[in-house]
Order: structure tokens, then C-alpha cells, then sequence
């Protein structure tokens, strides 16, 4: 039984020995691995990386859309993948593309742009999700990423915020006017214990002034469950100084120019207004934006049972969302809400 390659949608005769010269060393390989041509229903086509790049991000666009990936996960692809594109050169043929190809876009990251081992591995992984699409797609035999290591990352760079820098920080804020919006989110993120993407993706509607309540929509939460958490005093009588039920109940709390609005904003955003706060402040860059909520999480254990606590942070693997699905019957932690927790030293 024959089984024969069809090339004629080649047109160049140089670029149709080539593709026919690598085709069978890959298949030689794949033989010496045990592969066996006769189980495959149809060969790997020659497909440009701009051309499968472009195939790819279309899919991510729908799985956006339909709210299977953030948004932080479709621009991620965007710009890492896209950086590897620029990195090679050239539009090269999918086939050509090798693991040492990945292997040193991963060492120019590492090595020359000094870039941590977690920002290389995340890159890694954007490429490994990409190569694996192409597979299946059967535009290459052979995953290039598949079987490179993560490297081992170093040293956690974030470290909690001690009060007194922490004050300072929320006294920062207070006193800008252009920012009050951007106080709440670290008020949210902070006390309520609401992760960054989360936040951007809340609305007015979200909050329950009468049960002193955050919900948090299943699509816009980490775990794709529905949840409430409960809102402290402090903060709570803080929402209600920015007397945000007079805010259109579908504006999202926070988003372009740093209020509510229509337009939605990334966590992207909210990171940088954070760099140039602590830049003003002259802080050092082991107190990120996410250390607000590592601060919270240490300073309400020393108040709080560290089950409420736990049930705050959503890091229960008890599932809490049957109970506080219904907005009208989620009443919230009574404790928390008496609880004035604000940075103590």
C-alpha cells in the first residue's frame, strides 16, 4: 500500500525539496519512535508561524467571548507568542521551527533581558499551549516546547506591607482626589481579599449595601464559581462616603481613568497605577499590588478564627457558593462586618 505526499500547493521547486527533505527526516524520526503513517488520517501541512499565529489568537478570541479565558490569558498569548515572532526573524515554515529555537528565545529572556524564572516559564507556557494547537491541527508532527523544563524560580520577590508603610500608602491615596476609586480597589483587595482581575470585572450591582456584601459573578471569579465576601467596616462606610449607589448599577467599580464606568479595564492597569504610586513613594518593588492582600490575610488572622478567615480569602476547598448563590439571602459574616480593620502600627 502507497501512501504518497502531495505537494502541489507548493508552487516555488526550491521550497518543495526543501519541505520534502525535512518531511522525511521528521518521519525517519517518528518511524524510530514506533509512529505508524498508516494510523494517520492526513499529513502536515506547510503553513506559515503568521499564518498559524493568526488561527490560534481567532480561537482565543472565541474562547474570550465566550468567557472560557480572561483577559490577561488573551493578551498574554498575544504578546508572548507574538515576541518569539519577532525574535525569529522571519516568518518561517511551522516544521522549521526546533526546540533549540525556543530554548534560546527562553535564555535571551532569562539571560539578557533578565527577566525572572517565572516571566520564562509563563512564556514557555504561552508557547506550549500554542505548538500543542498546531498539533492537533496536524501542521507539525512534534510539539517543540513540549519537553523543555520550567526552570526553578528563585526567591519569592513579593513581601507583605508593614503597617506604617501601609498607612502611608492609603494616606497617599486619600489625598488625591483622581484616585479615591483606586483607594477602594485596594481597599478591596486588602480587606476583602478580592483578586485584581475580579475587581475590574465587579459592578455597582455587585454590591449589597444592606448585607454589607461583595458578589462575585462565577464568570469574572478565578475558580468559575459563584461567591460573596464580606465587607469590613471601614470599608464598607468608605463605599458609602463615594456614595456608589447613585452610580449606574451595570458601571463596572473601577475602570477607564480610574472610576466607574462602562469600559472595562485589565488588572494590567491597575498594576501600573500601583508601580507609579510606590514610585512617588520612593517604596522598594518587593511591596507589589498583590502584597495588599498577603498584608489582609496576615493582619485578619490575628483578629479573626482563621476559618472565617480562610472562607474570606475563598481558599476553603469546601465549596461556599451553594449558600451565598441568592444575592436576597446572602447576609454575610456578622464578625467581619463590625470588624474595623485598618493597618495597625
Amino acid at each position: 500500500m502507497n501512501r504518497r505526499v502531495k505537494l502541489n500547493y507548493i508552487k516555488s521547486a526550491k521550497q518543495k525539496k526543501e519541505y520534502a527533505e525535512e518531511l522525511i527526516k521528521q518521519i525517519n524520526s517518528n518511524l524510530a519512535r514506533g509512529w505508524n503513517p498508516f494510523a494517520v488520517e492526513s499529513e502536515d501541512k506547510l503553513i506559515l508561524f503568521s499564518e498559524a499565529y493568526s488561527k490560534f489568537m481567532n480561537q482565543e478570541k472565541r474562547q474570550l467571548e465566550e468567557g472560557t479565558i480572561k483577559a490577561a490569558t488573551f493578551e498574554d498569548y498575544a504578546q508572548q507568542i507574538k515576541s518569539f515572532f519577532d525574535y525569529l526573524g522571519k516568518d518561517l515554515f511551522l516544521y522549521k521551527i526546533r526546540k533549540s529555537d525556543v530554548n534560546n528565545f527562553l535564555d535571551f529572556l532569562y539571560i539578557e533581558k533578565k527577566r525572572t524564572a517565572y516571566t520564562r516559564n509563563h512564556y514557555l507556557q504561552s508557547l506550549r499551549t500554542f505548538f500543542n494547537f498546531c498539533l492537533k491541527k496536524e501542521w507539525i508532527l512534534e510539539n517543540p516546547a513540549a519537553e523543555i523544563e520550567n526552570a526553578k524560580p528563585g526567591k519569592k520577590k513579593r513581601k507583605p506591607i508593614p503597617a506604617p508603610v501601609l498607612n502611608s500608602i492609603f494616606n497617599h491615596l486619600a489625598e488625591d482626589p483622581q484616585r479615591k476609586y483606586y483607594l477602594l480597589a485596594c481597599w478591596l483587595l486588602y480587606g476583602c481579599f478580592i483578586r485584581p482581575s475580579e475587581i475590574c470585572g465587579l459592578t455597582v450591582n455587585n454590591i449589597s449595601f444592606r448585607n454589607q456584601t461583595i458578589y462575585i459573578p462565577a464568570e469574572i471569579s478565578k475558580n468559575k464559581k459563584a461567591q460573596v465576601v464580606t465587607i469590613p467596616q471601614n470599608i464598607a462606610e468608605y463605599i458609602l462616603e463615594l456614595r456608589l449607589w447613585e452610580t449606574p448599577g451595570n458601571y463596572f467599580i473601577i475602570a477607564k481613568d480610574l472610576k466607574p464606568g462602562k469600559i472595562k479595564i485589565s488588572d494590567k492597569t491597575l498594576r501600573a497605577e500601583w508601580i507609579k504610586i510606590r514610585k512617588e513613594l520612593k517604596l522598594p518593588d518587593c511591596y507589589q499590588f498583590y502584597s495588599l492582600k498577603d498584608t489582609g490575610i496576615t493582619a485578619m488572622i490575628k483578629k479573626l478564627d482563621v476559618s472565617q478567615v480562610r472562607d474570606q480569602a475563598r481558599h476553603s476547598s469546601i465549596a461556599i457558593t451553594d449558600a451565598y448563590t441568592d444575592r436576597a439571602d446572602s447576609h454575610g459574616n456578622d464578625t467581619i462586618k463590625k470588624l474595623v480593620f485598618v493597618p495597625e502600627g
